[in-house]
This record gives structure tokens, C-alpha cells and sequence, in this order.
């Protein structure tokens, strides 16, 4: 039972992503991924998973989920500060509208308490949570999208934004960085090429998503004649 719903979810998850997935690459892998001192990212937290968190030092979770999830997560309300930001895995979601509450309330845990711990979840760890956890570095850490996400691979390999949230994250670099708007190549064409293997030239997508106001969905229909390829997602950095 439980392989078929994870198969079910992967099929879902290469449909919202647009893309053809290679399933070698475990999507649940480790519970929990530190990535920095301050933060980890991974797998939506059952009750049997409390003790996993709290030997780990967290002190902080935010659930990034579907709202149907909601009460799912409630009982972590009694161990952590929680914070529950609703959104859906799909690349037309505006996952950004969320970045404010979410680095308000990193902030917040971090300013008053040197020791506080985030662990930031979705289903699986590997576009939502992921998503947030590379805003939280490019913000605090002053990196590029690009930067930022490899920094995340290197701890968790399976991540893999969907394209409308990696998107976002480049217009969080532009909003950040106001000097990064002429980088050539930018760092969502670079996520396009190196991670995605969008079988298309770096500078082909560069112009692409320049046209398209580094809309990844936009840009790519562009390039392809109106779909958007079902590339092999690659699992290098």
C-alpha cells in the first residue's frame, strides 16, 4: 500500500513539475537534512518522529502543505513553535507570497533564541520545503538562487524546485540583488541546464526567460512549440 501511494505521487509529482523524473533517485531519502546549523529541510513528521526532531535540536517547524494537511500537523503545536503556510506543488502556485511570513518567523526564532533550530517540511522534502529553505539562505546568506540550491543539494540531492517556484527564487535574486538582473547566464537558466537537463543550448534559455520575464513555464513553451519537455531530472550539482 505504501509503494503504491508513493508511486501514485511520484506520477504527480513529474506532472506538476512538467518533467520525466529518474525514480533511482529516492524523492523521500533521509527524514531530516541539516543544512545549516540554523535550519533543515525533509518529510512531512508523523507523531513517531517528535523524538527524531527534538534530538536533532529543533525548536522551530514550519509545515509548507496543502491546507487539507492542516490539522494533519496540528499536534506538532505541542513540542514546537509552528508556523503552517498553505500551498500547493504546482508550478503556477505563488509560493512567494509566503516568503514574508516565513522569514518573519525564522527571524523571529532565531532573535530569541540563539539555539533555535528550524526544520522546514513538505510532503517529501524536495520542492516546497526545499523552495523556502533557499530563499532563507539567499536572504540571510546574500547568495544567488543558483548558489543557494546547489548549497541545498550538497545536503539533500533529491531537491529539485518545480519550475514556477524556481522562477520565483530568480525574481528573490533580482529583488535581493538588483545587480544580478544582467547576469548572463542567470541563475535559473543555469538550474534549467545543470539540474533540470532542459535539452536546450544555456544561452538559448537565457534569451528565452529574458523574453519571458524569467517565466521558466513561459520561456520553455517558447523554446518547444508549446510543451514543455519531459527532460530526466539530473542529480548533479
Amino acid at each position: 500500500f505504501a509503494a503504491g501511494m508513493f508511486g501514485r505521487f511520484a506520477e504527480r509529482l513529474k506532472a506538476v513539475l512538467g518533467f520525466g523524473l529518474d525514480f533511482s533517485v529516492d524523492l523521500r531519502g533521509d527524514f531530516l537534512s541539516e543544512i545549516t546549523p540554523i535550519v533543515s529541510l525533509g518529510a512531512r513528521p508523523n507523531r513517531e518522529r517528535v523524538e527524531t526532531l527534538k534530538l536533532a535540536g529543533v525548536t522551530h517547524v514550519v509545515s509548507c502543505l496543502t491546507e487539507e494537511h492542516r490539522s494533519q500537523t496540528a499536534f506538532l503545536q505541542e513540542d514546537f513553535q509552528h508556523l503552517f503556510l498553505g500551498v500547493d506543488d504546482g508550478m503556477h502556485q505563488d509560493i512567494a507570497a509566503s516568503f514574508a511570513r516565513f522569514f518573519d518567523f525564522a527571524e523571529a526564532a532565531v532573535g530569541s533564541d540563539p539555539k533555535a533550530k528550524l526544520f522546514v517540511h513538505c510532503e517529501v522534502g524536495v520542492s516546497r520545503s526545499a523552495t523556502l529553505v533557499t530563499a532563507f539562505l539567499m536572504k540571510t546568506e546574500k547568495l544567488s538562487f543558483f548558489e543557494a540550491l546547489s548549497r541545498v543539494r550538497s545536503k539533500r540531492i533529491q531537491v529539485l524546485p518545480n519550475i514556477g517556484f524556481a522562477s520565483q527564487l530568480q525574481r528573490l535574486e533580482h529583488e535581493l540583488q538588483p545587480h544580478s538582473v544582467n547576469a548572463d547566464p542567470s541563475s535559473l537558466a543555469q538550474y534549467l541546464r545543470q539540474v533540470c537537463n532542459a535539452p536546450a543550448e544555456i544561452e538559448v534559455l537565457q534569451a528565452a526567460l529574458e523574453r519571458h520575464g524569467y517565466d521558466a513555464p513561459a520561456a520553455l513553451r517558447t523554446i518547444f512549440g508549446g510543451e514543455i519537455p519531459r527532460v530526466v531530472q539530473g542529480v548533479r550539482v
